[in-house]
């Protein structure tokens, strides 16, 4: 058995929550805003909050900026630095 760091048990279960969609997990609605709040939202990407908003862009951690569980998951693009780049361009 292969023992994970904490980060990357995080990032499994969420897999594990969205059924293995990375897609999902990147616009999960767990976010206390959407949807009832999970303790692990922010650690979602498998990678600590600051890092990750490095990555893909501050508009995926932010609850607010969000899509709500009403937005098509196929209507979002793959990569979240998308998203968070045209919420960029928006504000």
């Amino acid at each position: 058995m292969k023992l994970l760091t904490p980060l990357k048990a995080i990032r499994a279960n969420c897999l594990e929550c969205c059924d293995s969609s990375a897609k999902a997990v990147a616009y999960c609605t767990c976010d206390g805003k959407n949807s009832t709040a999970c303790v692990f939202w922010p650690y979602r990407f498998g990678k600590r909050p600051e890092t990750a908003a490095q990555k893909y862009g501050a508009a995926m951690l932010n609850p607010a900026e969000m899509p709500g569980p009403g937005v098509l998951l196929e209507s979002l693009p793959t990569n979240p630095r998308e998203w968070a780049a045209s919420k960029a361009r928006v504000a």
